[in-house]
C-alpha cells in the first residue's frame, strides 16, 4: 500500500475537444464526436465512423503532435511551463500502441517496403517518448509502455512507484495514439466495429469506434507539490494489473482478472468496496467487453454508477485508460457525474448504473478500469484532492 499522489496538471486533445476545457464540457454534455470523415490515408473512414482530431497539429509525426499538446497543456495546469530546472527534473512515462506507424504507413504506400527512409525510425513506440522528453526538455527517468488498450494504464502504474519510491518527485504520464490505416482495418476485420457508431453498455450495442488523441496527467509527491504552492486537481490512489492470458483479443468472460485488478486497486488505495462511488469504465462497446465489464463492475459493487468515454472520444487505444482517468478525476473535483455517451441509442445493460444524464453528486472516490488484448486488465482509484493531505 502506498501514499496518495497530487494530480497537479492535466492536458487533453481530442474530437470531442481541443483542450482540457473543451474536453470537460463535451464530456458533460454528452456530446457525440464520431463521424464519417473522408480521409485519403485512411479510406475506410468513409463508411465507419471515427473520432479524429480536426484542424492543423504541430509539424511532425501525428502521434507526437497529439503528445506534446497534451503534455504542455499538462505542464502549464501544473504550474511547470516557466520553470525548466523542474521540469528537466520530472520523469516522462508514455503509453501507445501504434507509435509513429501514421507516418510508416504513408512512406509504405509511397515508396514500398524496401524504403530506407530515416521516417522509418519514429516508428517504435519507444521514440514517442523519446521525442517528447527531449522536446519537453524532460531528463529524468523515461519508460514506454505499449500493453494494448491498457498502455497508459500501465504507464501510471509505474509512474505512481517512482515517485513513491523517491526515484524522482514528480512524473508526466501521457497517454497517446493517433489513427491508421492498420488499426482501423484490423478492427474491422475482427468484424468488431459498429457502422452506425459505438453504444457502450447497451444492450443494443454492435461494437467499437476508434478515435484519437492524446491525455497527460502530471502527478508527483505531495510534499513536494505544497512545497512550490501547487493545487493538487485529484489524488491518484492506487493501482492494479493483472493478465488472465484467456484469449488473444478477448477477455475472460467470467472477469475474474479484473475482478483481481479492481480489488488490487482498492486494497492499494486503503479505499473500501462500499465508499466507491464512481467508475470511469472502459466500455467500448463490443459485445464481449461490455458484457465481462458490467457483470464484474455487478458482482463487486452492484448498482454502481457507470459511463464510458468512447462516444465522445472513440476508442483511443493505448490512451484511452487516460481519457478515463480525465473522466474520474473530472467527477472527483466537481462533483458532478457525466452521462455515458450512447447510452441513450440503446436499452442500459443491468446490474450497473448506466449514466444516461449529467447530475450532481457526492463522490469521495472513483475507479478507472481498461481491458486490453492478451488478457491485460488494469484498475486505478482516484479520490478528491483533500486525500493528498
Amino acid at each position: 500500500m502506498g501514499r496518495p499522489l497530487a494530480i497537479t496538471g492535466i492536458g487533453a486533445i481530442s474530437a470531442a475537444g481541443a483542450d482540457a476545457a473543451a474536453l470537460t464540457a463535451a464530456l458533460a454534455s454528452g456530446r457525440d464526436g464520431l463521424a464519417c470523415l473522408a480521409l485519403a490515408d485512411l479510406p475506410l473512414a468513409a463508411s465507419l465512423p471515427v473520432a479524429a482530431v480536426r484542424g492543423m497539429l504541430p509539424a511532425g509525426p501525428r502521434n507526437a503532435a497529439l503528445a506534446l499538446m497534451a503534455g504542455r497543456e499538462a505542464l502549464r495546469s501544473a504550474g511547470l511551463i516557466q520553470v525548466p530546472a523542474q521540469i528537466s527534473a520530472l520523469g516522462l512515462a508514455v503509453g501507445s500502441c501504434t507509435g509513429g506507424m501514421r507516418e510508416s504507413e504513408a512512406i509504405y504506400l509511397r515508396e514500398g517496403a524496401d524504403s530506407t527512409s530515416a521516417v522509418f525510425r519514429d516508428q517504435p513506440v519507444a521514440c514517442l517518448a523519446d521525442r517528447v522528453a527531449r522536446t519537453l526538455g524532460l531528463r529524468g527517468p523515461c519508460v514506454s509502455h505499449a500493453e494494448a488498450c491498457a498502455s497508459s494504464a500501465c504507464a501510471l502504474a509505474e509512474a505512481m512507484e517512482w515517485v513513491r519510491c523517491g526515484l524522482v518527485p514528480a512524473v508526466l504520464v501521457v497517454g497517446s495514439d493517433a489513427l491508421t490505416r492498420l488499426t482501423l482495418a484490423g478492427f474491422a476485420s475482427l468484424q468488431v466495429v459498429d457502422p452506425a457508431g459505438c453504444r457502450p453498455f447497451t444492450e443494443e450495442r454492435a461494437g467499437m469506434s476508434l478515435g484519437e488523441g492524446a491525455c497527460a496527467v502530471v502527478i508527483e509527491d505531495a510534499h513536494h507539490a505544497r512545497q512550490r504552492g501547487a493545487r493538487p486537481r485529484a489524488a491518484l490512489l492506487g493501482w492494479g494489473l493483472t493478465a488472465d492470458a484467456h484469449h488473444a483479443t478477448a477477455p475472460h468472460p467470467s472477469g475474474q482478472g479484473l475482478e483481481q485488478a479492481i480489488r488490487a486497486a482498492l486494497a492499494d488505495s486503503e479505499v473500501p468496496v462500499n465508499s466507491l462511488g464512481f467508475v470511469a469504465a472502459h466500455g467500448t462497446g463490443t459485445r464481449d467487453n461490455d458484457a465481462c465489464e458490467a457483470t464484474t463492475l455487478a458482482r463487486i459493487f452492484g448498482a454502481i454508477p457507470t459511463a464510458s468515454t468512447k462516444r465522445s472520444t472513440g476508442h483511443t487505444m493505448g490512451a484511452s485508460a487516460a481519457f478515463s482517468l480525465f473522466a474520474a478525476i473530472q467527477a472527483v473535483e466537481s462533483q458532478e457525474l457525466f452521462p455515458s455517451a450512447g447510452a441513450l441509442l440503446g436499452t442500459p445493460l443491468g446490474g450497473i448504473e448506466v449514466l444516461r444524464s449529467r447530475r450532481a453528486a457526492n463522490i469521495d472516490t472513483a475507479l478507472i478500469t481498461s481491458l486490453a488484448f492478451g488478457g491485460v486488465n488494469a484498475a486505478l482509484v482516484v479520490g478528491r484532492a483533500e486525500r493528498c493531505g
